[in-house]
């Protein structure tokens, strides 16, 4: 037996190489998740590289660190075989272990199996490779010891190199803890294994093996360069990753600074912008004595578009909008986005004549239609203005003095500009106070149906009437819906109200019935709310069984844009009514943004060409083509055609011509209580005995 002793600071270097290794293992692992396919690809074999040249230098050093009373050579192919089979174990378990997002336990123990089996094999192969003995003695138990030490060490390392790879607040001082466990397991096995043999005696051979001079040449050499190579890639990679990370977190800013003064969808400036760059204009024109103008625009039926078509044309139309009204403007204004489909726009240096001219070009731009993702989409525009100093001296009074006008627009119709006067602040109370007096009208019984009366073309037949709501207001009297109606659908209360009119149209038809005009049909319109209503179908329904009516008396209106908002849903209802035999006539036909041949998957019988078709349609050729073409299709589908709006003897005759089934205008008559409906059959005779007596005479209105 021979004699062993060892060498404390070759034990050293051999743990601290250990140490190394294990460290730039893990540190190559964690850079897998943050790295592109082949930069990952790389990581994981430089770092099970590094990992199994560690484990191979750290065994070599330990034997050199063993000192016995014989030279001791290694065989040169088994000592590269024992260096082949640590770098090609450790590289094949890393990347088992970290190629996935999660470390499920069947790849951990496969992983941990390779590992361990090519630390246990390259062990014992460098063992073997000594060339200067006749005999080992091996202790069983030491060598299962030290077995159990690589396996257990293998799970634990290839556990931590999973779970290290992500980025953390501690991961420096977790990848130097963990490199520590590693290194001391790894020295465990190690020196456990060379504990289990016992040399027995030396045989001196010639051998053309390694020396142990030029074995530790080979190994630091190797181990130097290998793990230097590495240090100087990881610090490398690291520094450009804080130089990359420095530029974006550099873009970054850049860009939250740009957000925080410019619109992201349109690029326009934002609200926060525009208050500085008004705040700018406010002081250099009161230092200088210099008018400016604000103007609010707002672009009308934008939520129809939004809810027709999706938010992505929305988006889209708010880009050319925007880009539209830029286009009238000159270097000096500066247009804003506050949000939604408002703008803001500064006008230094103008005057009311100027202003004018300007937002006359920016109304025309809008007006034009607007080609979106196959869409032919037309909008219109509300715009109000004030001027400093005239209308108020502080920002603040300017902007509820522009939105003050921009409200009289709205109610005024809508598609125009207006600059603010005094009598507009009579509006913007009067709107308060319908706020504030709308949820009693429906108790106080304050609603009315007013009944406008549709007659045959040619013959002039009465055949029924539309019926329109109307609130008799205890203060402001008679009121028209364009006042009330988007309150009555802002605060929910149209559900009420047209449950109400339902109701009442089933009633008033009940009356005309027991007056002896059974062949009456009215027509109601649903709006957007109540048409999306569960229990839209079982209201009319019943409405109609308590009165004991026939479900051809009712035709029930709804628009254009409401039938294709949600085309299946829509095609489902009225399926629902005309299977009950109740009339569905779309109405406002033309102005929305649906394709004509989108029709034959409705159910409706009946169609409403819209008033502004009808108003110029003498005229506009255009206007008259496109009614031609809707009365045409509407009649290969066998629809009714209604056509509203009609004001002037050349507007029926024309209408008639084309085949329009049924007229409604005020050049019959205008809407009435339906007290007064008496008076208007009286009128109706005495026009037809003119006619008798004269059939050349033109149709004539007689006030009721």
């Amino acid at each position: 037996m021979l004699h062993v002793s060892w060498d404390p600071v070759l034990i050293g270097i051999s743990f601290l190489v250990a140490f190394i290794a294990s460290f730039v293992a893990l540190d190559s692992a964690g850079k897998v998740a943050i790295s592109s396919h082949q930069g990952s690809a790389f990581w994981r074999f430089s770092g099970g590289a590094t990992l199994g040249m560690g484990i191979w230098s750290m065994h070599f050093i330990g034997m050199l660190a063993m000192k016995m009373s014989m030279p001791m050579n290694y065989h040169f192919l088994l000592t590269a075989l024992s260096f082949l089979i640590a770098l090609g174990t450790a590289t094949l378990a890393i990347t088992i272990a970290i190629s996935g997002d999660t470390l499920s336990r069947k790849r951990l123990i496969v992983a941990t199996g390779i590992l361990s089996s090519g630390v246990v094999s390259m062990h014992y192969v460098g063992m073997a490779a000594i060339l200067e003995h006749s005999a080992i003695i091996w202790d069983a138990s030491l060598i299962l010891l030290s077995v159990v030490i690589a396996v257990v060490a293998s799970g634990a390392g290839l556990w931590l190199a999973f779970h290290l790879r992500q980025h953390s607040r501690r991961v420096f001082i977790n990848r130097l803890i963990a490199a520590l466990m590693m290194a001391l397991a790894i020295c465990a096995m190690h020196y456990t294994g060379m504990g289990a043999a016992t040399f027995t005696h030396y045989t001196h051979t010639q051998h053309a093996g390694i020396n142990t001079v030029e074995l530790s040449v080979w190994v630091s050499a190797i181990t130097l360069i290998i793990l230097g190579i590495m240090l100087i890639i990881s610090m490398i990679d690291s520094q450009l990753r804080t130089s990359r990370l420095a530029d974006n977190l550099h873009q970054l800013n850049s860009r939250l600074e740009y957000q925080t003064q410019f619109d992201a969808l349109t690029g326009l400036a934002n609200r926060t912008q525009i208050d500085m760059c008004l705040q700018d204009c406010l002081h250099h024109s009161a230092l200088h004595q210099q008018h400016f103008a604000l103007v609010f625009i707002d672009l009308d039926r934008f939520k129809m578009v939004n809810d027709t078509w999706g938010h992505h044309i929305g988006d889209q139309l708010l880009i050319a909008s925007a880009q539209r009204i830029h286009k009238c403007l000159d270097d000096t204004m500066t247009l804003a986005r506050l949000g939604g489909d408002e703008f803001i726009l500064l006008v230094p240096g103008s005057t009311k004549a100027l202003l004018s001219s300007l937002l006359t070009r920016i109304a025309g731009e809008i007006n034009a239609p607007f080609s979106l993702s196959g869409h032919m989409i037309r909008v219109s525009l509300s715009a109000g203005s004030s001027f400093y100093p005239e209308h108020g001296s502080t920002l603040h009074d300017l902007k509820v003095k522009a939105d003050v006008a921009m409200y009289h627009v709205k109610q005024k119709g809508r598609n125009g500009w207006a600059i603010y006067t005094p009598e507009m602040e009579a509006l913007v109370t009067s709107a308060a106070g319908i706020l504030q007096d709308l949820p009693l009208a429906l108790e106080q019984h304050q609603f009315e149906l007013w009944f406008q009366p549709k007659y045959t073309a040619g013959d002039h037949a009465l055949t029924g009437f539309e019926a329109l709501l109307r609130w008799r207001h205890p203060e402001q009297g008679l009121l028209l819906p364009g006042v009330f109606l988007q309150a009555l659908e802002d605060t929910g209360l149209i559900i009420p109200v047209g449950n109400w009119v339902i109701q009442q149209a089933c009633f008033q038809l009940h009356q005309w019935k027991q007056q002896g005009h059974p062949e009456w049909s009215l027509a109601i319109n649903l709006s957007p709310t109540q048409f999306e209503q569960h229990d839209i179908v079982d209201i009319v329904s019943e409405s109609l069984e308590r009165y004991n009516l026939s479900p051809t008396q009712l035709t029930l209106e709804i628009t254009e844009s409401v039938a294709f908002k949600n085309l299946s849903r829509s095609v489902e209802i009225l399926n629902t009514f005309s299977e009950a035999g109740i009339i569905v006539s779309i109405d406002d036909f033309g102005t929305g943004y649906s394709n004509m041949l989108m029709l034959k998957s409705l159910p409706a019988r009946e169609l409403k060409i819209d008033r502004v078709f009808i108003k110029d349609i003498g005229e506009n050729s255009k206007n008259m083509k496109i009614v031609s073409t809707i009365i045409d299709i509407a009649h290969s589908m066998n629809m009714r055609v209604v056509a509203e709006g009609i004001e002037t003897p050349e507007q029926e005759l024309l209408l008639t011509r084309m085949g329009c089934g049924v007229l409604q205008g005020f050049l019959y008559a205008k809407p009435i209580p339906a007290n007064r409906i008496p008076e208007l059959i009286q009128r109706d005779s005495i026009v037809k005995q003119l006619k008798a007596v004269s059939p050349l005479a033109p149709q004539q209105t007689i006030s009721l």
